[in-house]
């Protein structure tokens, strides 16, 4: 035990904290025999040496004010205090064994009297190293108990070069690289000093004694990050991927050594094992690596500052198991003392990257060097990029750059690669989501899944010719009828995106062109009003194979990239056979429950979205800036794969659901990669689906050297249906999607007792559901300089609505009822089929029926239901029916545009003549853009001169019908739709 003080928050009352430390034999099953030759697991791994420590913290929750924290870095408004922090590191001299230490926070003198602090990051760090010893480690060149010589970096005329430690090589002493790594961040991480908010707090405190601050975090490098000197801020340098927190760029950091002479330069890099498990709990990846996670008796668990007291023995052997179950976890996945990568997705994607790169590699062999060329490399063959360097030509004017390739730096290869690759992103769509048919089912019904779904669209896809001498388009049409005979080349997998216009038979149960709408896809049987949808190949064919008439606007037809025997390239193939055949060999040597095969089927569902990573433009919260910012791509992401890869499921499944309602078969429900059918699997197994059966059934023989195509999930005879993702049945191994219900607290997930609340919940449902649910502050409440916030979870009370989404068209036609008792009552359950809708402006009006039920909710920051339109009886039902008849008569399109410009000019009125205050629509932005903003809610454009004179005489005579126009003005007065550009024109002020 040892005492040491932290002069972070106060140099004259400097914190205090006492340091127990223990070794201890490890107990982790490290019988992993020959895992790490796996070809994958190699391939994920960057050979690169790192020492690992593994963290935690607990903590207590507290609801108290005390105007003296913001002193020592911690928010007057406490919601919870620290009780320890906890290390762990595999002993540098005695692999079989591991080295503990806790701090725990003490009581001190303070300047107006005695206080408990926290401890700042950078003392956490000197502690971690002094107390495990980890200065007698292989990777620690050069150091010392004592830290390493300051007088190494000087040189010859005495100046000092910090960076010498970082990255130039010698025979003087490195920074010591270290891996931070705690299961949840979120939580852990956030439980240091806060420096901003100890400086706030002095400046405020004396405005003309301000310190020295700058405004940036610190440096930002190609490879590395430092932190100011003078507020080095973690929680700066940190961003949420994979649901955890991590830090993208390793941090360069010297901490101080035992005296003035000595220093202790670090390159930390910051690890979530959130984000290495899919998000599993910690007593899951326990039970993983054989470190069961600890039990707190009783009610301790929300009184661990009590039981530190009570049990101190027993507390910080529970303290820092968690810390040794996160080391043990990450050390078993990427090797002992070695770098771990960002997220297991990101280690997916170099494992992905590299299998391909050895494949291109051994395309070229026997080939003379000038012919080789680019062909060997990934970015010029797989994603038909190039490096940016000063000398290279730009392709893509900056405005219109995409995000995922810009941020790394890469630009297309050519002008035809630029219009490739832009029109495939635009053209990629999410997954099939929809629900057909609502009520109950008493027959069986089967859950049908694709097996391994995105790995086996993946590996079918035909690779493009980025290289070829005339570009990658063959050919582009414009304003053309499309037909089969385009397609000849390769049917659904004819490299072709574009622009389209459409049409299907009435008779097409099920059409498959998806178009968005009020943010949601939707598969309506016209593109109506609309001038068209960017899409991709396999659903055009389909398309056509249904019989719709598709008219294209502009299309691109692209080069497929062959083999020297004629073969399309399918570069994606190789890398998922090696995942899938790894898990098998892991499944048949370690179990089918084994850490190793669980960590090989998270890898296998991986790399699908790292291909998507970046395409659709994400944006997230940027801690180093202190903004909104692109997310950026992976080392993978292509727009081509990655729209190809969801486009040929979506019409496998849709090919499916039309030829079971051609047999007469019902499909209540289909989600990405699976639906639910009263058909036998025999009977959907039966199915060519146009063709697409043998060429999915070829690809999964190619990567498992089966045909099987289905796998059934669940059966049931009480299936209740009642919207996308909202499936539920009371039968054991019966179906159970909750439709995003939070569950009450003591129910657990997938038991008995959730599936007879659900159900019961569902069937007896007359108004919005009644949720209770913990919040957790978000990435940015919990990283951003102002106002930043303490991880401590609200309760929330919320109500949600659980409806039909009306993806499709409800109809009365062939509707039923069934009455299910619940307890001693009688509940009707109506049944009730869908069409398509006719065109998205149909959609729509069709969601317009409930519309002005909302409100918004300041204190959850979201709209929130008055009264829920609860569609459950034959009555509610018909009600509906009624509604949407008004709008859906041979004049209604007619006259829903009037009645939505009425309400459009009943705002200007009203706001003009000072009846309501809608801020945006205020003076300070042009008038165009201010009217340009009626769309985004609904409404047409009104008029600039109906604007200017809408505090005139004539313009007052039109009445106002405030009913009408409020749901409207609720949505503008929560919504300001230039927030976002305020504050980009604020960062660019600040710029």
């Amino acid at each position: 035990m040892s005492r040491v003080a932290d002069t972070a928050t106060s140099r004259k009352h400097p914190a205090r904290f006492v340091v127990l430390t223990k070794s201890v034999e490890r107990t982790a099953t490290r019988a992993a025999g020959g895992f790490g030759s796996y070809p994958s697991v190699e391939g994920m791994r960057s050979g690169k040496g790192s020492i690992v420590i593994g963290f935690d913290t607990e903590f207590v929750g507290d609801d108290t004010f005390d105007a003296e924290r913001g002193w020592i870095g911690e928010s007057e408004q406490v919601t919870r205090r620290i009780v320890s922090y906890q290390f762990a590191a595999i002993d540098p001299t005695d692999a079989d064994r591991l080295r503990l230490a806790v701090a725990l926070p003490a009581i001190y003198p303070g300047p107006r009297g005695p206080r408990v602090a926290r401890l700042s990051f950078a003392k956490a760090l000197e502690l971690a190293i002094t107390a495990l010893g980890l200065h007698e480690h292989p990777l620690a060149e050069g150091w010392t108990s004592k830290g390493v010589p300051r007088q190494d970096v000087v040189d010859a005329d005495g100046t000092w070069h910090r960076e010498w430690w970082f990255r130039q090589k010698g025979e003087h002493a490195h920074a010591m690289p270290i891996t931070l790594v705690a299961h949840f961040q979120n939580a852990d991480l956030t439980a240091f000093v806060d420096p901003v908010k100890m400086h706030n707090t002095w400046d405020a405190s004396y405005p003309t004694g301000r310190k020295r601050r700058r405004a940036k975090a610190g440096y930002s490098g190609y490879r590395n990050r430092r932190l100011d000197d003078r507020e080095p801020d973690i929680l700066r340098a940190v961003i949420s991927a994979s649901a955890g927190m991590v830090s993208p760029k390793p941090v360069e950091w010297v901490l101080p050594g035992e005296n003035k002479r000595w220093a202790r330069p670090v390159v930390v890099s910051i690890r979530d094992t959130m984000a290495q498990s899919g998000a599993s709990k910690l007593s899951e990846l326990g039970d993983a690596v054989g470190v069961a996670k600890l039990d707190v008796p009783a009610d301790w668990i929300a009184r661990m500052d009590e039981y530190l007291v009570a049990h101190p023995a027993e507390f910080l052997d529970y303290a820092s198991n968690d810390a040794v179950i996160a080391l043990e976890y990450v050390s078993q996945l990427y090797g002992e003392h070695q770098e771990v990568a960002l997220t297991l997705p990101t280690a997916a994607a170099r494992a992905v990257r590299g299998i391909i790169t050895t494949e291109l590699g051994e395309r070229c062999i026997g080939k003379p060097l000038p012919a080789i060329g680019h062909q060997i490399s990934f970015n010029h063959v797989f994603g038909g990029l190039e490096k940016v360097t000063k000398k290279t030509e730009q392709t893509v004017s900056i405005e219109n750059q995409l995000a995922y390739y810009r941020q790394r730096e890469l630009q297309p290869l050519d002008g035809a690669a630029a219009t490739w690759i832009h029109a495939c992103a635009l053209s990629f769509r999410g997954g099939y989501n929809m629900s057909a048919e609502l009520g109950l089912f008493e027959q069986t019904t089967h859950d049908l899944d694709l097996q391994s779904c995105y790995p086996t669209a993946s590996s079918t896809i035909w690779d493009v010719d980025y290289l070829h001498p005339d570009g990658v388009i063959l050919r582009t049409v414009n304003n053309v009828e499309l037909s089969l005979d385009d397609f000849a080349e390769g049917g659904p997998l004819t490299p072709f995106t574009g622009f389209v216009s459409f049409e299907f038979p009435e008779s097409v149960a099920f059409p498959c062109l998806p178009v968005p709408v009020e943010g949601s896809m939707v598969y309506p049987r016209t593109s109506g009003g609309a001038r068209g949808v960017w899409s991709m190949a396999p659903e055009v064919w389909l398309a056509l194979k249904l019989g719709a008439r598709v008219m294209c606007q502009i299309g691109h037809f692209g080069r497929t990239l062959r083999l020297e025997d004629g073969t399309p390239s399918r570069l994606l193939r190789r890398p998922y056979k090696t995942l899938l055949d790894d898990r098998a060999r892991a499944k048949k040597e370690f179990g089918k429950k084994s850490f190793q095969q669980t960590v090989l089927k998270l890898m296998a569902n991986s790399p699908y979205g790292k291909l998507a990573q970046g395409v659709m433009g994400q944006r997230g919260w940027d801690a180093w800036a202190q903004e909104r910012d692109e997310v950026g791509g992976s080392a993978i992401t292509s727009p081509w794969h990655a729209s190809m890869t969801t486009s040929l499921p979506r019409a496998v499944l849709l090919a499916t659901l039309n030829q079971l309602h051609d047999l007469g078969y019902s499909t209540p429900s289909c989600t990405t990669d699976g639906f639910i059918t009263d058909a036998e699997l025999a009977v959907v197994d039966g199915l060519d689906l146009y063709g697409l059966s043998d060429l999915w059934r070829e690809s999964r023989e190619a990567l498992t050297g089966s045909r099987d195509m289905w796998e059934e999930k669940h059966t049931q005879t009480d299936l209740l249906n009642v919207t996308t993702r909202a499936n539920f049945s009371r039968q054991p191994g019966g179906v159970l999607a909750h439709g995003g219900y939070k569950l009450p607290e003591g129910i657990e997930e997938d038991s008995q007792a959730d599936r007879d609340h659900m159900y019961e919940l569902m069937v007896s449902r007359d108004g919005a559901l009644p949720v209770t649910m913990k919040v957790f502050p978000s990435m940015e409440e919990l990283t951003r300089v102002h106002n930043r916030l303490d991880f401590s979870p609200i309760i929330a009370h919320k109500q949600q609505t659980i409806e039909f989404d009306r993806k499709r068209r409800p109809v009365p036609d062939g509707m039923t009822a069934n009455m299910v008792m619940v307890g001693d009552e009688v509940f009707e359950v109506a049944h009730v089929q869908t069409v398509p809708w006719n065109s998205p402006e149909e959609v729509e009006l069709g969601r317009s029926v409930d519309r002005g039920l909302k409100r918004w909710d300041d204190e959850l920051g979201e709209p929130v239901w008055d009264r829920s339109p609860v569609r459950r009886t034959r009555d509610q039902w018909l009600d509906y029916f009624d509604r949407l008849q008004v709008l859906l008569d041979e004049d209604g399109s007619v006259a829903e545009a009037e009645r939505l410009d009425r309400i459009a000019k009943g705002i200007v009125i009203a706001q003009r003549q000072g009846v309501i205050d809608i801020p945006w629509l205020g003076p300070g932005r042009p008038l165009a853009e201010r009217l340009d903003a009626f769309e985004r809610f609904g409404l047409p454009r009104p008029k600039e001169r109906f604007w200017s004179h809408a505090r005139s005489k004539t313009e007052r005579q039109i009445d106002i019908d405030l009913d009408a126009i409020e749901s409207f003005v609720e949505d503008m007065l929560a919504v300001d739709p230039f927030a976002g550009a305020v504050a980009a024109e604020a960062a660019e002020v600040a710029r």
